[in-house]
C-alpha cells in the first residue's frame, strides 16, 4: 500500500523532447515570399533560423506542436482522484469509480496527440516495469489536447518512486507542413518578418508575440486550463 496522498494533474510534472521535427512548418523560399526579399539578401540558412525561432516561440506559447515530434512527460504520481489512500484497488460508490472528469485522465501538454509510445513506471529501487498501454489505458487523440484515460476496472500501474515515477513518451503534431493549418503557418510567417526586420536589435520575445500579429492570429488555438 502506498502512503501517497492525491496529488493535483499538472503537480510537478516535466516535458523533455525525445525527437525534434524533421521539417518546418514554411519554407525558406515561403518566407522570402512573404518578406518580399530575394536569396541575396536573406540566404537559406539565415531564414530557415528565422523560421525554427519562431516556430518554437510559437509552440511554446500554444503547447502545440506543428509538425510530428517526440516528447517524454515525467509525472511524480498518477492523478487518482479524491482518495486519501491508494491501494490499487479501485473501490467505492459506482459513481465514484466510474465518474467521468479529468481525475481519471492525463493531459500531455503538447497537441495534437497522435500516439503514445510508452509509459514506463518506477519503483523505490528505480526499477523500471513497461506498462501494456493498450490494456490499461484508452488513447484520446480526438479531443485538445489528448487524453489517457484508465479503462474502466482498470488500476493505476503502482508507481512508487518519490520523482518522476511515471515517463511517458508519445507523439504530436501534424503529419507534415500541408497539414498545419492555415493561420499556424501566417504566424510562423508574420513573427520570423517581425524578427527579421529587428535583427540585431534588443528583441524582447513578449513584444516580438504580440507586434508581429502572432498572438492574434492564433488567439483561436488557445486552450484554456481551468
Amino acid at each position: 500500500m502506498t502512503l501517497r496522498s492525491a496529488v493535483r494533474l499538472y503537480q510537478d510534472r516535466g516535458s523533455v523532447i525525445v525527437t525534434a521535427p524533421s521539417t518546418e512548418p514554411v519554407t525558406a523560399s515561403e518566407l522570402r515570399s512573404h518578406l518580399i526579399v530575394d536569396s541575396t539578401q536573406l540566404p537559406d540558412a539565415d531564414a530557415n533560423a528565422l523560421i525554427t525561432d519562431a516556430r518554437t516561440q510559437i509552440e511554446t506559447q500554444l503547447n502545440v506542436a506543428m509538425i510530428s515530434q517526440s516528447w517524454r512527460l515525467s509525472l511524480d504520481a498518477w492523478p487518482s482522484g479524491s482518495e486519501e489512500w491508494w491501494d490499487g484497488t479501485r473501490e467505492g460508490s459506482i459513481n465514484s469509480i466510474y465518474v467521468r472528469n479529468s481525475q481519471v485522465s492525463v493531459l500531455p501538454p503538447k497537441w495534437p496527440l497522435v500516439s503514445v509510445t510508452s509509459i514506463t513506471v518506477y519503483d523505490e529501487a528505480s526499477a523500471a516495469t513497461v506498462v501494456t498501454v493498450a490494456d490499461v489505458f484508452d488513447i484520446d487523440t480526438y479531443r485538445t489536447p489528448g487524453r489517457i484515460t484508465l479503462k474502466r476496472g482498470a488500476v493505476w500501474p503502482v508507481a512508487l518512486r518519490a520523482n518522476n515515477a511515471i515517463q511517458i513518451v508519445y507523439v504530436a503534431g501534424y503529419a507534415n507542413a500541408a497539414a498545419v493549418p492555415a493561420p499556424m503557418k501566417r504566424a510562423v510567417k508574420q513573427l520570423a518578418a517581425y524578427l527579421y526586420a529587428h535583427r540585431g536589435d534588443d528583441c524582447d520575445p513578449a513584444d516580438a508575440w504580440a507586434k508581429s500579429g502572432a498572438e492574434s492570429t492564433l488567439n483561436v488555438y488557445k486552450i484554456a486550463r481551468i
